[in-house]
């Protein structure tokens, strides 16, 4: 059971086809950008000259972030499982 309110699909609503379509693009351009975000090179070399705990800060940063796309995957997936129901 989701945590936040779903969709429902009705005769005065929009289609279950057309939700199912949104979600589903934006499930995929959203696992595009996951691994784009994956793929930026991120090395200590790049953070050294700020300080001893610049790399460790801006390593913290960064899974917060990928913590926050994979709520929002979260969120488009339980959408798609509802939607299929």
């Amino acid at each position: 059971m989701a945590d936040f309110p779903l969709p429902t699909v009705h005769l005065n609503g929009t289609g279950r086809k057309m939700l199912n379509d949104d979600y589903t693009a934006a499930y995929c351009a959203l696992q595009t950008a996951i691994r784009a975000f994956q793929s930026i090179e991120f090395h200590a070399r790049d953070y050294y000259t700020q300080g001893v705990d610049a790399f460790t800060r801006a390593r913290h940063h960064r899974d917060t972030q990928l913590q926050h796309l994979a709520g929002v995957q979260h969120y488009l997936e339980t959408h798609l499982v509802h939607l299929g129901e």
